[in-house]
């Protein structure tokens, strides 16, 4: 192969190239069909260095360089227009994933951790208050909601379902703990799991469940009150608490996808006079055959007839 052949060759890849980043672009079905119709041309030239390479390279002047000048046009207007879309995407992602480390160990672990926090605090209540002392010390169990209220106790209950009526109590101090529910928590060994926390305004309210029963009860954390649940369970939403973040989280994570959705179907569509020429393009590429322009022998034959002549003519 020539100096000049390669260089044909060499440029034809580019060429190729280009067109294949542009197919890649678009996922438009013509302009696949004219890449892998553009690639067999060139494998034929570069699999037999026969053929006049003078004819790929005016294959290339007369169709690919038209087309690719084309659509680099039609490309470049495309990601201009969406630009603004992929900026909103991609703050949209940069919010996700942010909220998502965040979440990874703190809320779920804390939770159960939690449970057994407030578990060892009320057996030392029980122990001070039959010993008449005060040594436990609220600050252990109030980190809780300071730390996660916010963002993930309940606000869509009826407060008036979390309310306690008057009921006897052991006072600790500012706290009152209902005297029916430390017996009963005596019986259980304290041992409690938290359920899920509620928010209205300043008010916050925990529910926790007693272990090996069927008991619930209040931490009224504003009115430093502990008290069992009275109420009928099927009207309190008991589910575990998630971040009011996750449904922002949620909501724009499907926000991305249409995005991201209409973006591409718009990277898809072109004018209708381009998916016209497309069209054409293929069906010139199709109809006008390509083959035997490569494999034009028309003037060796037309050479060798005239040898032929002339050797019949000296006889």
């Amino acid at each position: 192969m020539g100096d000049d052949a390669a260089t044909i060759l060499s440029q034809s890849k580019r060429r190729l190239t280009r067109l294949k980043l542009l197919a890649n672009f678009f996922e438009h079905i013509d302009i696949i069909s004219i890449y892998i119709k553009t690639d067999i041309i060139h494998n034929l030239f570069q699999e037999n260095t026969a053929l006049d390479y003078s004819k790929l390279e005016l294959f290339h002047l007369q169709y690919t360089d038209s087309l690719i000048e084309l659509l680099t046009k039609i490309k470049r207007q495309k990601e201009n227009d969406m630009l603004a879309v992929i900026n909103e995407i991609g703050i949209n992602k940069k919010y996700i994933s942010g909220f998502e480390e965040r979440q990874i160990d703190n809320f779920e672990t804390d939770r159960k951790m939690y449970s057994g926090i407030f578990s060892r605090h009320l057996k030392t209540l029980y122990k001070d208050l039959t010993e008449e002392i005060f040594t436990a010390d609220w600050d252990h169990v109030l980190y809780f909601h300071k730390k996660y209220a916010q963002e993930f106790y309940r606000t869509g209950a009826d407060e008036s379902l979390l309310k306690p009526g008057s009921f006897p109590a052991y006072q600790y101090r500012d706290y009152a703990i209902e005297r029916k529910l430390l017996g009963r928590l005596n019986i259980q060994g304290f041992k409690v799991r938290f359920v899920c926390g509620y928010l209205f305004g300043i008010h916050e309210y925990e529910l926790f469940k007693i272990f090996q029963s069927d008991d619930y009860f209040i931490f009224s954390i504003e009115d430093k009150k502990l008290y069992l649940f009275d109420k009928q369970l099927d009207q309190l939403d008991i589910s575990e608490n998630q971040s009011n973040q996750r449904s922002i989280i949620d909501q724009l994570k499907r926000k991305n996808e249409l995005l991201e959705n209409n973006m591409n179907e718009k990277k898809r569509s072109l004018p209708a006079e381009v998916e016209g020429v497309l069209k054409d393009y293929l069906r010139n590429l199709e109809n006008i055959d390509i083959m035997s322009k490569i494999f034009d022998f028309d003037e060796e034959t037309n050479i060798l007839r005239a040898m032929l002549n002339l050797n019949l003519n000296n006889n």
